[in-house]
């Protein structure tokens, strides 16, 4: 699969619209894969520091107000 991919990179013919159409695509799919999992990890902390300041004017866990 690697050398498949340093072929189509390397190739010298140069690069055709087809070609263009799936690397764009294959980069678009990576960057909304990073983002999306940064983002799931902000999400996930966040509910762990709001359940973490969530707490009774006694100190216990809870809400309630």
């Amino acid at each position: 699969m690697v050398e498949a991919i340093r072929k189509f990179i390397s190739d010298d013919r140069g690069m055709q619209t087809g070609e263009y159409m799936i690397l764009g695509t294959i980069m678009g799919a990576g960057s909304v894969g990073a983002i999306k999992t940064v983002r799931d990890g902000q999400v996930e902390k966040f509910q762990q520091l709001t359940e973490a300041l969530d707490t009774n004017s006694d100190g216990t866990i809870g809400g309630g107000g």
